[in-house]
């Protein structure tokens, strides 16, 4: 009988960062639009496949860390977290990494239109999970709040990019971008 062995590799973990990394670097490098997948897996040294087990595509490099912190976002809405407490902690745990290269150094990437549909993906993800959640809400009142206070973190995110990230308090700037919209999840009654 023969034992199987476990085939050796890179952890899981170590690729989806490596290509992270790699897309940044070329990105920069070469600009966005004539880096392909194939450049940054060749750059990362994973297979092709491997790219698309862990993003659907080229832009969603930048948004890994984000997309990460949208799911945990997800599920804390549907633990029945309080909306403004889900979004500070998602603004708290949120690196400053490709996100803020990417409104930082979007235009040397060549990013154009890019990174604005990227980013109204993004409002769209958060904006539904907080009218999912909101369910003393009328529906309507529901999406509305759901889309402002979605439009406000990335708002948020963009300002806070381009103050200096690291240097740069996100949970405070969105803290200021929800003032605005503050009673949006009032029920009005």
């Amino acid at each position: 009988m023969t034992i199987p062995t476990r085939r050796a590799g890179r952890p899981h973990a170590s690729s989806r960062a490596m290509l992270e990394e790699a897309a940044g670097e070329l990105f920069l490098e070469q600009g966005y639009a004539a880096t392909s997948v194939a450049d940054i897996t060749r750059r990362a040294g994973v297979s092709r496949s491997s790219f698309f087990n862990y993003f659907g595509g080229k832009s969603d490099l930048l948004w890994a860390s984000f997309d990460d912190l949208a799911d945990r976002l997800r599920a804390d809405l549907g633990s029945g977290a309080d909306p403004r407490v889900a979004l500070l902690r998602l603004a708290r745990d949120l690196p400053a990494d490709h996100v803020a290269l990417a409104f930082t150094q979007g235009d040397a990437m060549g990013l154009g239109d890019e990174l604005r549909v990227a980013a109204a993906r993004r409002t769209l993800t958060v904006a539904d999970a907080l009218a999912a959640a909101a369910t003393r809400l009328d529906p309507l009142h529901a999406r509305v709040a759901g889309t402002a206070w979605a439009g406000a973190l990335i708002a948020a995110v963009q300002d806070w990019s381009r103050a200096g990230a690291a240097r740069t308090s996100l949970p405070e700037v969105l803290d200021r971008a929800l003032s605005p919209v503050a009673g949006a999840f009032d029920s009005g009654t």
